[in-house]
């Protein structure tokens, strides 16, 4: 039996091509470039709300839009040709012109000429039309230091590892990828980093070295494709942060499904995410003693008119010894089944827009409802949850080609995506699953990116926060408004919850940020942040300049 499926699968391999069917990087700038281009007017309505997205998937893009090269700038023709280069295999192109440090060389001399030069780099890779495996060195190294008007800290983090990634009959794909890394300096400056504020090794262990994994097995159809392991996942519209997944917590395990038929898109994920060791104070206790916590979304799209798309989310939090049958069937209904599961869980409904009015831009927004009562609305009572966020995107605005302009805003209610039971918040291992904006709080944000050739993007970001914080002592919770995703509300806090009471802080925040690519697939990255705090205890505020710089390989 074994036999034959495995015979079928390389029957349907020999059919499909080379195509590799394993997903883009998380971090990989094709995703915006490619969102970049929807916004253009080149690839209509295309945009990439759910991160990240096939190779074969990325591959069919960047023809299209070479297709349509004609209408690009000449940046965006030579972006579209580096990544053409990138993804060669996805398109069927042959890969002798890539450089593969323990492959054939001719010589050292060549190697050495290969390594510097523009072509695509791995440490190993065999590839036919029934199999292929490429293995790449990871490594980096990056400095980071907070200076204020009384101090200065910094931090170096450096890490080392490989990604191991293929496509087998060109249907299964598959990835590993590991990391360890070490940090020398201030522990409290790299803890400001939530990938590090999360990892148990770093952070619980007091460990100077942290280490990080990714790791799946997906099988696709082509329109559609089914996926076990652990990755970073977001989605949600928005360009500074998301409403839904930001991918600023840990990669969560997760099975999921996606699918995508003409103008129709589905996804649906069921993971298994940490509860903090330490829960809000005075919160229900509602899960059985050592329950696990797990994380259902699905997410259904509607691309209308030739004008927008419309997306219709679904989110819950719950705690069980085993996972929940209800929320492991993709298209229930996931409100209503909390419900009759004796409400006991958290969920969430949102529902986003994206409008593309004429080429060249994009408004964009999202609402979410994590608790109603329509019979309350407006009385400022707290369990009416609700988020939002509006933004408009703009490219080669008033001509100026490469350049794109983002303006948004996100405002969360106070105790969104906390709950009144201990451990159903939205969070992992203590980070907000969402955006990083906490609740009762809001943020608008202006960004400029550009990108002056393939090899090099500037970013410059304006950003203005303002929060109600709870009012603590040490550890102790004096005052609870709503202004953390880890505490909820509790029976003797009040029934109405004021947006922005409580402790106000206010953080203004510039940054300028670019990141180069000197040689192909070693990247030299940079950027200095101003921010300025006022709260209750500096109320003069207080300023602080942080740097960072960087290097790191992939090949």
């Amino acid at each position: 039996m074994i036999r034959r499926i495995l015979s079928l699968l390389v029957l349907a391999g020999s059919l499909a091509s080379a195509q590799h069917v394993e997903h883009v990087p998380f971090a990989h700038p094709v995703h915006d470039f490619i969102d970049r281009l929807g916004v253009r007017g080149v690839l209509p309505l295309e945009s990439v709300v759910v991160r990240p997205i096939e190779r074969r998937e990325a591959a069919r893009l960047l023809d299209s839009a070479w297709a349509h090269r004609g209408s690009l700038t000449r940046v965006e023709r030579a972006t579209v040709e580096k990544f053409r280069t990138e993804f060669a295999a996805d398109l069927g192109e042959r890969l002798d012109r890539d450089v593969v440090i323990l492959g054939e060389q001719t010589s050292l001399t060549a190697l050495a000429e290969g390594l510097v030069s523009d072509r695509e780099k791995h440490l190993f890779a065999v590839m036919d039309s029934a199999a292929s495996l490429v293995v790449d060195l990871l490594a980096s190294v990056e400095y980071r230091s907070i200076h204020s008007a009384s101090r200065a800290t910094d931090a170096t983090l450096g890490t080392i590892g490989g990604r191991f990634r293929g496509t087998l009959a060109g249907r299964l794909g598959y990835m590993l990828q590991a990391t360890n890394g070490v940090m020398l300096g201030n522990r409290a400056l790299a803890l400001a980093d939530p990938h590090l504020a999360a990892n148990v090794k770093f952070n619980d262990l007091e460990s100077a070295n942290f280490d990080m994994t990714e790791a799946y097995l997906r099988y696709s159809f082509g329109w559609a494709g089914i996926q076990f392991g652990r990755e970073f996942t977001s989605v949600g519209t928005g360009y500074g942060d998301r409403l839904l997944l930001s991918g600023n917590a840990p990669a969560m395990d997760f099975v999921s499904v996606d699918a995508r038929y003409k103008t129709f898109r589905f996804f649906f994920l069921h993971g298994a995410i940490l509860a903090a060791d330490r829960e809000g104070s005075g919160l229900i206790v509602g899960a059985p003693a050592d329950a696990s916590k797990y994380l259902a979304l699905h997410r259904f799209q509607f691309s209308l008119f030739d004008l927008m798309n419309v997306g219709v989310n679904e989110m819950v939090v719950y705690q069980r010894l085993t996972p929940e049958y209800a929320y492991l069937i993709p298209v229930n209904f996931f409100k209503s089944a909390e419900h009759q599961l004796r409400d006991r869980d958290n969920a969430l409904l949102a529902f986003d827009v994206e409008v593309f009015p004429t080429a060249g831009w994009k408004c964009y927004g999202m609402w979410v409802i994590d608790d109603i009562m329509i019979s309350r609305m407006g009385t400022g009572w707290w369990g009416n949850e609700f988020a939002w966020q509006a933004g408009v995107s703009a490219t080669n605005l008033l001509g100026w080609n490469d350049v794109d302009m983002i303006l948004e805003y996100q405002r969360v209610e106070p105790y969104v995506y906390s709950n009144r039971v201990a451990g159903n918040d939205f969070s992992h291992n203590t980070i907000g699953l969402g955006t990083g904006v906490p609740p009762n709080a809001d943020e608008l944000m202006a960004e400029v990116r550009w990108t002056t050739s393939p090899w090099l993007r500037l970013r410059a970001q304006a950003a203005y926060r303002r929060h109600g914080m709870n009012e603590m002592a040490g550890d102790s919770l004096l005052r609870n408004v709503g202004g953390s995703v880890l505490q909820g509300h509790r029976a003797i806090d009040p029934e109405e919850a004021l947006f922005l009471d409580g402790v106000k802080e206010t953080i203004t925040r510039l940054t300028v940020a670019a990141e180069y690519e000197p040689i192909r697939e070693m990247f030299l990255s940079g950027s200095v942040e101003w921010l300025h705090r006022v709260a209750p205890s500096i109320p003069a505020g207080m300023s602080t300049v942080g740097l960072r710089a960087g290097v790191r390989m992939e090949f």
